[in-house]
């Protein structure tokens, strides 16, 4: 019943909520079971199958017309930013055929991590904390921490220096 009603609503009065309306967007989303930190920002134009299977962490956001297929779990860290126009599943195919059933895989986003425009992120990982993905990239692999990683699969290809705090 829930996915039902989620069905219907997302596809009529949530794509009308304006971009600024943040608080909305987020209460809406709760009212479905989203986990969100009262400081994450959803942009307008993003599509969520899934709100219950969605947690976002303190300062957090997800960009305009960004696709979340939330199949299972799917954390996005403290942080962290998923750029505008990017696909993000927490589903992973089978083989290399696109038309292969999917089978539902928990997504992790660590923190400190930006998803850069147009990416695509698939489940079954987790995404180490302090990546940087380039625009376009296509995440299907491990990546190592505090790195910049680009391409299609998307690999770590040099480091990212870390300028906060020091620990």
């Amino acid at each position: 019943m829930r996915s039902f009603l989620w069905s219907l609503f997302s596809c009529t009065l949530f794509r009308l909520i304006p971009s600024p309306a943040y608080r909305t967007r987020r209460v809406v989303l709760q009212l479905f079971g989203a986990n969100l930190d009262p400081t994450s920002r959803i942009r307008g134009g993003v599509d969520v199958s899934a709100p219950w299977n969605l947690t976002m962490e303190r300062k957090s956001l997800i960009g305009e017309g960004a696709v979340i297929w939330a199949h299972a779990p799917i954390l996005i860290g403290a942080r962290t930013v998923i750029s505008q126009y990017c696909f993000v599943s927490s589903a992973r195919w089978k083989g290399n055929n696109p038309h292969q059933p999917e089978e539902p895989a928990e997504l992790v986003f660590g923190e400190d991590i930006w998803v850069a425009t147009e990416s695509v992120v698939l489940g079954g990982q987790t995404i180490p904390n302090g990546v940087l993905i380039g625009a376009r990239s296509t995440v299907i692999g491990p990546l190592e921490p505090w790195t910049i990683a680009i391409g299609h699969p998307a690999t770590s290809r040099r480091d990212r220096p870390y300028k906060g705090p020091k620990v």
